[in-house]
C-alpha cells in the first residue's frame, strides 16, 4: 500500500502522518488489496481542510472534511472513509451471499 501525503500551504508533520498511516491501516484489515492512499492538508486563513482518497481493486473512496483543526479534520475525513468502507465491504458480501443462493 502507498500512501501520499501532499501539504497546500502546511508542512505535513511526522505526527501527522502517523495519526493518517495508524487509522489507514486499521481500515485496510476490511477493504480488499488498498493500492493507493492520497492525503492532502491545506491551510486556508483559519480554515483546515483533509481530503482523501483510498483506490482499492475494485473501488475508489473519496471523502474530505473542514474545521480550524488539522487533527479534527483528518479525524472527520477519516471516519468519513471508515463508513464508506464498510457499506463498501457489506454491498460486497451481500452479492457474494446472494451467488451462493443461486449456485446451490
Amino acid at each position: 500500500m502507498k500512501v501520499i501525503f501532499t501539504g497546500r500551504h502546511v508542512d505535513v508533520s511526522d505526527a501527522l502522518r502517523t495519526f493518517a498511516q495508524e487509522r489507514i491501516e486499521k481500515m485496510s484489515t476490511y477493504l480488499d488489496d488498498v493500492i493507493d492512499v492520497h492525503v492532502t492538508l491545506s491551510v486556508e486563513k483559519h480554515r483546515h481542510a483533509a481530503e482523501l482518497s483510498i483506490k482499492t481493486r475494485r473501488a475508489e473512496l473519496l471523502a474530505s472534511a473542514e474545521t480550524d483543526d488539522m487533527y479534527a479534520s483528518l479525524s472527520q475525513a477519516l471516519d468519513k472513509l471508515e463508513t464508506q468502507a464498510h457499506r463498501h465491504s457489506g454491498k460486497r458480501q451481500a452479492g457474494l451471499k446472494g451467488v451462493e443462493k443461486v449456485l446451490e
